[in-house]
């Protein structure tokens, strides 16, 4: 028997205390889907600093007080184990915040790993622009179409 899981809005969240803007906006977007919040942080494998772990309690402690629900991943493959976690929490929205110059195309990368997921992106001001959901094309839909 296939149980349906309930929908969510993930939120992506550094190591910055700043990544509280994320979980707020997170929060409101979940709403308007009357869906549950779902924060996760994926960290590079090896050792945690004081600092970090410190940011890390700290956006946890934010997260438990507005309902969410966070999970801190160490992994070097930060967004495979996003679209993971993505696919087993039931996520339908998806929010990060800016990419800095050494991302790692990490939002091209969801982009291509969840096209059905819309993705908002929130900037250090709080002003947010999301991405549409693209829905996914079959193989049939696409072979008897002319593409020349």
């Amino acid at each position: 028997m296939k149980t349906e899981k309930p929908a969510s809005v993930l939120v992506c969240v550094t190591d910055q205390p700043s990544c509280r803007r994320l979980i707020l906006a997170g929060v409101e977007i979940a709403k308007t889907y009357g869906a549950s919040v779902q924060v996760v942080s994926i960290q590079p494998e090896g050792l945690v600093s004081p600092l970090t772990a410190n940011a890390l309690q700290n956006l946890y402690d934010v997260s438990s007080s507005l309902g969410a629900e966070m999970t801190v991943y160490f992994n070097n493959e930060p967004a495979l184990t996003a679209a993971v976690h993505a696919s087993k929490t039931g996520a339908i929205h998806l929010v990060s915040g800016t990419p800095g110059a050494d991302s790692n195309l990490f939002i091209e990368t969801i982009k291509k790993l969840l096209p059905e997921l819309p993705l908002s992106i929130v900037d250090a001001e709080g002003h947010m622009v999301t991405f549409p959901a693209f829905p996914a094309v079959s193989r049939s839909a696409v072979s008897g179409t002319d593409l020349s």
